[in-house]
């Protein structure tokens, strides 16, 4: 059974990235595949121009220009998706050569949806800090999300939720998990460029993930307590020390990284809250 594999990727102003992701996509052993590229209203490059040249080298790929933050974006593209298997990814993602394949053998042996391991690579000391943070947190359930779904299953429970600026992809898993549907997880992996990586960036960008977190506490309560809590972090580290000290200088950094990272985030994690009207009751319902 030939399985048609859907990969939805939102984008904003990313083109040189774009690029070496849909490269990644064409070099697939896999061909049975199409791309939705969904841009932002906003981006200003020349992302457009990209998903015709792919197209004129014989890809199937789609571009919408509807993409409002992620979740919008991976919902709207999943609309127009044709196959029966969707996988997203974020255009600065690049796959190895066998990923597609492996999503559909396990498909085709039963699986509803996979998690894909990922791995940063980039140019800069913080870039190989978060390299060795992810590899602290591999197969770890909390900390990673389902990237690949049967398209019915995403349909079933509405897509990822519009509401989740944060957390968008945790949210789905737990919504896909809450159905009882069949899991797996892929050897290929996922390769994601943290590119010119710098504290600053890191930072300001655990900003706006805290602001966001609060509506996520709001669904799930007890799952943001546990990722925020500094003692779990350390204790993944720490249970990985043979790792660690392999990686001496990287570890520093990697600490002294996610201890910057917790303290801005409860500032304003805690700033938000205050502002916050009176919380939702948690759960996984169903988004329409």
């Amino acid at each position: 059974m030939t399985v048609l594999v859907s990969i939805v990727i939102p984008t904003y102003n990313a083109r040189p990235l774009l690029d070496e992701c849909l490269r990644s996509l064409e070099n697939q052993d896999y061909r049975e595949f199409e791309v939705i590229v969904n841009d932002d209203p906003r981006s200003s490059d020349s992302t457009e121009q990209l998903v015709g040249e792919m197209r004129d080298r014989g890809m199937s790929i789609k571009y919408l220009r509807e993409n409002s933050s992620m979740a919008q974006g991976r919902r709207r593209g999943a609309e127009v998706a044709e196959g029966e298997l969707i996988l997203h990814l974020d255009a600065d993602m690049e796959v190895s050569r066998g990923l597609l394949a492996e999503c559909a053998d396990l498909v085709r042996s039963g699986c509803d949806a996979l998690v894909v391991p990922e791995v940063s690579f980039g140019s800069t000391f913080w870039a190989r800090c978060r390299w060795l943070e992810r590899k602290c947190y591999e197969g770890v359930e909390p900390l990673e999300a389902l990237r690949c779904v049967r398209s019915e299953i995403y349909s079933e429970i509405g897509g990822h939720n519009p509401e989740m600026i944060y957390f968008e992809d945790k949210d789905f898993d737990l919504r896909v998990q809450d159905r009882g549907c069949s899991l797996g997880r892929t050897t290929e992996i996922i390769y994601h460029n943290e590119g010119h990586l710098s504290l600053r960036s890191i930072l300001r960008k655990r900003v706006d993930y805290a602001r966001s977190a609060v509506i996520a506490a709001r669904y799930y309560p007890d799952e943001i307590k546990w990722r925020a809590s500094m003692r779990n972090r350390y204790a993944l580290f720490f249970e990985n020390r043979v790792l660690l000290l392999s990686h001496p200088v990287l570890a520093v950094g990697t600490l002294f990284m996610k201890t910057c990272e917790f303290a801005v985030s409860g500032f304003y994690f805690l700033a938000t809250s205050r502002q916050s009207v009176g919380p939702r009751q948690a759960g996984s319902s169903e988004i329409r």
